[in-house]
């Protein structure tokens, strides 16, 4: 199977800033400058961050993940544009903690990029609890216990094949997903 991921302005980092701040553009359009990843799977190509997977010389055994280096973060808004091709997904990690630097192995939150409408913006836990918050879905999430669904979102039709706009937004234990420009997920997690 191939995978390919192109983001386009890859990554646009709010965090909550005093008034008169900017802006914080996490990619630079030209090269990896502060990402760490497998050099075979990501690339700058056109200004765009590209990510690629395959059968063959790009075969993974494991999910891996392209690292931002930039340092912990509070409260932020994350905005990409982004398209996903060969039927199969991806993901933007968040809140996350390195399980295994040599494979760019992380842990957490990662709102994901997937063919299947019900799993595209949806709430998963890499090597944690899983999935978490379906797309469409608003949950509490309590320690010990399944996501306790509380209400429920639109759900437009989205083409992964096309460029999208994917947007994070996290506020102590909230979060909201949003898929151009629609809510997609909404979590409470008092667990966190």
């Amino acid at each position: 199977m191939k995978c390919k991921v192109l983001f386009f302005g890859a990554g646009v980092l709010v965090p909550l800033m005093a008034a008169g701040q900017t802006d914080e553009s996490l990619f630079n359009g030209k090269d990896l400058s502060g990402w760490d990843g497998d050099p075979r799977l990501w690339r700058v190509v056109d200004g765009l961050l590209v990510g690629e997977t395959n059968n063959d010389d790009k075969k993974v055994e494991a999910n891996t993940f392209l690292i931002w280096k930039g340092g912990q973060l509070g409260d932020f808004d994350l905005k990409i544009t982004a398209r996903v091709t060969g039927g199969n997904n991806s993901g933007i990690q968040y809140r996350a903690k390195v399980v295994d630097k040599a494979k760019w192995s992380v842990g957490g939150y990662q709102m994901d990029l997937h063919p299947k409408q019900e799993y595209l913006g949806m709430l998963y836990e890499e090597q944690g609890r899983g999935i978490q918050c379906l797309r469409g879905q608003k949950v509490v999430l309590q320690k010990g216990a399944k996501p306790e669904v509380a209400g429920k979102l639109p759900l437009p039709e989205v083409d992964l094949a096309k460029f999208n706009d994917y947007a994070i937004s996290a506020r102590g234990n909230k979060v909201l997903h949003l898929v151009n420009g629609q809510a997609a997920a909404e979590i409470v997690d008092k667990d966190a």
